[in-house]
């Protein structure tokens, strides 16, 4: 039995390790939590301690006052007071200590106050349910696990364990689950939410806007701040701007939503509007007014002793403490401020480690730090469970501008399981997107669309192939291409302008005039031949499948696209050639009206992709336990062959087996990063906008996100990661109807 990592796994592992494997675990663990700035001690160990935290900048290098000690002993307090004895003994100051213990530690909390009271030091305690719940922090995490405690369980391969999954049930399982399936009913078109979240985004960013002050904002303008603030809403914003202004500035009931001054190409919002948010902008600066004033008297009547300076920054840290948990926990802290709240939903200990946080970044002493945490304790624990009207509604604000931000997938949650997601696929690149990719050569990088799409896939992880029908396809293309070429435009090619250019049903005959009539470009190209000769060798270009232009072609696409090439021959070994021509003559009979020649081979092509898919998925995706879906796809636009495998084999129910890009620039290619989201969310909650842009999601809409994370959340993480595994499925093979990047095949 192969006894994978598990939350209950780790607790085992951390009773029954050694003492050194411990430390080593423990040593890992806060390597990953503290970063490169912690250093661990070995041998002789440096005065009691297990490892120190180096310096900050600005402090002395030589003189190191936070230490890690990690031990698997019983009486957690003597040896913390031991471990900051013997630090003193041997000259250290210690002002910080992080220690980890093997054990179940009750009353963390109460213990680390009393501790660090007592013994004139912050103190940090990680114990066993703390270690079990990051055990998949980071594959580090998981390797440290592997090296220093799997063996400590070993023994559970010979007995009659409980089974554990073959992979851990993922993180966020439930989040992720309410998004696709939100997602999956906005793309079939049962709820049209980004429609309103594109508008209302729209008139926040043309608030300050005022016509007699001169503040107009171009349509660039609006794009710019609305990214900067909201860097996921770039994808779907760029292909909808134009209509979403357009639509806003025309009159409705004798008034427009949004004006437009043709002349200076800019837009601001009516005078009457901007009159309602000057008077809405008072409102919420005093709604956070009287949420302060609430906090204010918790905290006097919490009677807690402190300096008045100190009590006088209380309610500032109480508020970025909340700040903070929506930036760390927005989805839990959605949940536990809902009209219908799971108390269960925020995790206490979380909290107070979020507020010592924000007070460890002050510099206040380190006895008025004890304290301060210890108000804020208090004050959190009624605000957060038994919160006063005005508080309610404070946080109710704050949560509904976080659940605007989870349905433009601007959360770290979400943006980690798109990311990761990439890293699954393996992909056999259609014909379609490869002569696409070729046709944006000499488009500017960032337009580049195909082309980029490719190149993060490939840094991601995925495995993007290249196979030899494919390969023929798109050598015949380039073929035709040509003879259209030297038949219709040779003679012509000096005055051939955009215009006449834009006739051509060629897509390589299109974007080389493009290239080539862009004066501002040094690098355009001089002629056709040299156009071609950046993917194939021109010269031996002597028919549809020219052996040695095909093999230059080849070698090219594999340099340039990251591509594995795989032959013909192994692909067939894996095909049912009566499957092949059942599936072939079905995709003949739906294109009996194409125009396209060779359609009988193009028609086996296809069929080949989709029956390789389909058996490499039952080869080696037999238990599909990966919330991310099948692993293998036929990426292409094409649509009547997968439509053609209900027809050839209408008992058998396959999956779908190809994925459109638009899944990829939509979800996965143009994210932005982890940190660049946490960003974004660390300006917005701090801000007004932290209680504003939630206004900007229509009643409706939002109840019905709610409702999907309610859905989510009435299942267990392992049922979930069941049901994200469906959506994700079910999103790829989708044909989704609005697709912002519109993919014509020319082919």
């Amino acid at each position: 039995m192969d006894v994978t990592m598990s939350p209950d796994l780790v607790k085992l592992a951390l009773e029954h390790c050694g003492t050194s494997e411990f430390e080593k675990y423990s040593q890992t663990m806060l390597g990953a939590l503290v970063g490169p700035s912690f250093k661990p001690l070995g041998g002789h160990k440096d005065g009691g301690a297990d490892g120190f935290v180096d310096a900050d900048i600005w402090e002395q290098v030589d003189k190191q006052t936070r230490f890690f000690q990690a031990s698997k002993t019983l009486d957690v307090e003597k040896k913390i007071r031991d471990t900051i004895a013997r630090l003193k003994d041997v000259g250290r100051e210690p002002n910080l200590l992080y220690y980890s213990s093997s054990l179940v530690v009750p009353y963390i909390d109460k213990l680390e106050m009393m501790l660090s009271d007592e013994l004139g030091a912050t103190i940090k305690i990680y114990d066993r349910n703390w270690f079990a719940q990051r055990a998949s922090f980071n594959n580090d995490v998981e390797a440290a696990f592997g090296q220093y405690l799997r063996p400590a369980v070993q023994f559970l391969e010979d007995i009659a364990a409980p089974s554990y999954p073959v992979e851990p049930v993922f993180q966020n399982a439930q989040a992720v689950c309410a998004f696709l399936s939100h997602e999956l009913e906005r793309r079939i078109g049962t709820t049209k939410t980004l429609e309103g979240v594109c508008d209302g985004l729209l008139i926040w960013a043309l608030e300050e806007t005022d016509p007699d002050a001169g503040k107009l904002l171009t349509e660039k303008q609006i794009l710019e701040k609305i990214e900067y603030v909201i860097p996921t809403a770039r994808k779907f914003l760029r292909g909808q701007i134009g209509a979403r202004l357009k639509a806003l500035t025309v009159k409705k009931e004798g008034s427009r939503t949004v004006n437009v001054h043709t002349k200076e190409g800019g837009y601001c919002l009516p005078f009457e509007a901007r009159k309602q948010i000057r008077e809405s902008l008072l409102d919420d600066e005093n709604l956070k007014l009287q949420v302060t004033d609430a906090f204010r008297k918790r905290i006097i009547d919490a009677g807690v002793e402190l300096d008045e300076k100190v009590l006088e920054q209380i309610p500032d840290l109480i508020h970025k403490t909340i700040e903070m948990l929506f930036e760390q926990q927005g989805y839990n802290a959605v949940r536990h401020f809902s009209d219908d709240p799971d108390q269960s939903a925020l995790d206490a200990r979380s909290v107070i480690e979020v507020a010592g946080e924000v007070v460890d970044a002050t510099k206040l002493t380190h006895a008025s730090r004890v304290k301060a945490k210890f108000l804020i304790k208090q004050v959190l624990r009624g605000a957060l469970y038994n919160s006063e009207p005005i508080e309610r509604a404070y946080f109710g604000r704050l949560a509904r501008t976080y659940v605007l931000l989870f349905v433009l997938k601007n959360t770290p949650e979400l943006i980690e399981h798109f990311s990761s997601m990439a890293k699954h696929f393996v992909l056999y690149v259609g014909t379609d997107i490869l002569v696409r990719a070729i046709s944006e050569y000499y488009l500017h990088e960032d337009d580049q669309m195909t082309v980029n799409t490719l190149k993060i896939l490939k840094q991601a992880g995925a495995k993007l192939i290249l196979s030899e029908p494919t390969l023929e396809e798109v050598h015949s293309h380039i073929y035709a291409s040509d003879r259209e070429y030297v038949n219709t435009y040779s003679e012509v090619d000096a005055i051939v302008d955009r215009d006449l250019a834009s006739e051509s049903d060629r897509i390589l005959i299109r974007a080389y005039y493009y290239a080539k009539l862009e004066q501002d470009n040094p690098k355009r190209p001089r002629s056709w031949a040299g156009y071609l000769g950046n993917f194939l060798t021109y010269d031996k270009l002597m028919g549809p499948t020219s052996p040695q232009s095909m093999r230059s072609l080849r070698d090219t696409l594999i340099a340039r696209y990251g591509v594995v090439y795989e032959a013909r021959e192994d692909m067939m070994r894996e095909i049912d050639q009566d499957d092949l021509k059942k599936l072939t003559e079905a995709i003949k009979k739906l294109r009996k009206d194409s125009k396209r020649r060779h359609e009988d081979i193009r028609a086996a092509n296809d069929a080949v992709h989709i029956l390789l898919v389909q058996r490499k998925r039952k080869a080696e995706e037999k238990e599909v336990t990966s919330p991310y879906g099948y692993r293998t796809w036929w990426l292409t636009q094409e649509t009547k062959s997968g439509i053609a495998v209900a027809y050839a084999f209408p008992k058998r129910h396959l999956p779908k087996a190809i994925m459109r890009p638009e899944l990829l620039i939509n979800y996965i290619a143009y994210n932005p990063t982890t940190a660049e989201v946490r960003r974004s969310m660390g300006e917005i909650f701090p801000s007004l906008m932290g209680i504003r842009l939630g206004t900007r999601l229509e009643q409706d809409q939002f109840e019905k996100i709610m409702g999907k994370i309610k859905e989510a959340h009435s299942t267990d993480p392992a049922r979930a990661q069941a049901m994200v595994a469906e959506h994700s499925n079910a999103l790829i093979g989708q044909t989704l109807r609005e697709f912002s990047i519109k993919y014509t095949s020319t082919i």
